[in-house]
């Protein structure tokens, strides 16, 4: 068992739906080791939160089919670009996101719109920029 099963087994919910891994440290390789756990199969809410987990950490989550149940997302300074925004806004895994927290990150006007836009993303009903 590696650091990371560890660390989601005491910190997953009871009912395996609600994992919080804020601030832990993951950066880019946790990412995407956790993006290709299959418990991540059954998770509907994820705090990524204070992780920097960077573009190609949000790449791996993005593209993840793992992740195709996940409701919540929160990844909130993580050292996210425009790229990383292009990432999320065309998964064809996250299709049933209905809330995303992207605060603290270093995406411009530009990546926001390219989220907002997103024909993907298409049950996302709460995307936060701003504190």
């Amino acid at each position: 068992m590696s650091k990371l099963d560890d660390l989601i087994r005491d910190r997953l919910s009871k009912d395996g739906q609600v994992l919080s891994l804020k601030a832990q440290f993951l950066r880019e390789v946790g990412a995407k080791e956790l993006a290709a756990n299959e418990i991540m199969e059954g998770v509907r809410a994820l705090d990524l939160s204070q992780n920097s987990i960077g573009d190609e950490g949000v790449k791996a989550i993005a593209e993840s089919a793992l992740f195709v149940n996940l409701r919540t997302l929160n990844l909130a300074s993580n050292s996210i670009s425009d790229v990383g925004a292009k990432y999320l806004a065309t998964s064809k895994t996250l299709t049933n996101l209905r809330s995303m927290q992207l605060v603290v990150n270093d995406i411009s006007e530009e990546g926001e719109k390219i989220l907002r836009n997103s024909t993907d993303l298409i049950k996302l009903t709460s995307l936060k920029f701003r504190v």
